[in-house]
């Protein structure tokens, strides 16, 4: 199941490093650029509603290996394309096979916690941002290496297609309902408890793929970095996030879920207010490195909570928080580059710190105190 996690993350990891190559090679401006992400963002939520026809169908753990193979396919698309229009409907099989592959991955990781009895989504989230890591430092070092996209993205999907090859036959777990054809039906109306959820999970999205899709581009604007060396801005994030994931259950423990998403709320505001403020490269990527750490766990907290909504089955309230979170959250980046378009980049920031200080004030109000009981 962590294999998934990390081919998400990795896959969006190499595919962000190579944005302002692809962003350059079509001579796109910020609002083109926008408008690319918008048709990832598209194709994520209509991927969505297939995930709830294929997880039913095939079962969680065969559904999931599809996903797999289907996201990292699909990283091969945008280097191919000759035009915008093209591009654009790249990025939108891109975001889709994205789509079906969250929230099969999530699904299943819902119902192993529960299957566990022990909180597990900050561990495995941190395979995410593992992956990620993985993926933005292998794009940085093939582009230092002089290979465009196109290579970079291939030899990434080759890689992940292989991963998912050896992973397939361990991935259904002994004693874990809900993993064979028909035991699982996800999708239902939200109720009011997961409306508040997906509100949180929105700003999160926000604030994390807005600086994976506009990370670089931010670095090489704003500082004068070079591409390789603005690719390293998201590693840095990714980094900083996958520790934060791997000590997450750990600081739930201590203060608790609602104390370790307001600490996150406050933290990520700092670090991303350094971003928008900084013009010098090494100061912007450490405040890259705190948000990454600080805003580590609010997903992952927030989706555990979702598996545990009054009156809401756990694969259910956590497949309709991730619908959610990707139906508002990767309207985000788009709106990052029409913002950025219109008033500047490092402004554009700015509204991302917002939604983190936005986070920590107001979870207290829309959560229910039960999702958050140890």
């Amino acid at each position: 199941m962590a294999s998934s996690f990390f081919v998400g993350g990795a896959g969006l990891g190499v595919w962000a490093a190579n944005i302002p190559l692809i962003k350059a090679s079509l001579a796109l401006d910020e609002a083109g650029l926008g408008v690319v992400l918008m048709g990832v963002a598209v194709g994520c939520i209509a991927g969505m509603p297939l995930a709830g026809l294929l997880i039913p169908r095939l079962g969680p753990t065969r559904a999931l290996t599809t996903a797999s193979v289907m996201f990292a396919i699909a990283l091969c698309g945008p280097p191919l394309a000759p035009s915008f229009a093209s591009l654009t409907g790249a990025a939108f099989l891109l975001g889709a096979a994205f789509g079906v592959l969250d929230v099969s991955m999530n699904s299943h990781a819902a119902m192993v916690e529960k299957a566990l009895a022990r909180p597990i989504m900050s561990s495995i989230h941190a395979f995410f941002s593992i992956g990620a890591l993985t993926g933005s430092a292998f794009g940085a070092a093939l582009i230092w290496l002089g290979l465009g996209p196109l290579t970079g993205l291939i030899l990434s999907s080759g890689a992940l297609l292989a991963l998912t090859a050896a992973a397939a036959p361990h991935m259904a777990l002994p004693g874990v309902a809900g993993q064979k054809p028909g035991d699982t039906q996800i999708f239902r109306l939200p109720t009011l408890a997961v409306l508040g959820v997906g509100a949180l999970t929105i700003a999160a999205f926000v604030i994390e793929l807005g600086v994976i899709d506009w990370g670089a581009v931010l670095m090489i604007q704003a500082t004068g970095a070079s591409p390789a060396f603005a690719a390293f801005g998201l590693a840095a994030f990714s980094a900083a996030m996958a520790v934060g994931r791997l000590s997450g259950d750990w600081m739930v423990a201590r203060v608790g879920p609602l104390g370790a998403v307001r600490l996150s709320g406050f933290g990520g505001a700092l670090g991303l207010m350094i971003v928008a403020a900084s013009s010098a490269s090494w100061i912007t990527l450490t405040g890259f490195a705190i948000a990454g750490f600080t805003m580590a766990n609010v997903v992952p907290v927030l989706f555990s909570s979702s598996a545990r909504l009054p009156g809401v089955a756990p694969a259910a309230g956590v497949a309709m928080a991730v619908t959610m979170a990707y139906g508002g959250g990767l309207f985000g980046p788009p709106l990052i580059g029409f913002a950025a378009n219109a008033f500047g980049i490092q402004s554009a920031f700015t509204v991302l710190a917002v939604c983190a200080l936005g986070i920590a004030v107001a979870v207290r109000r829309f959560i229910p105190p039960a999702a958050f009981l140890r």
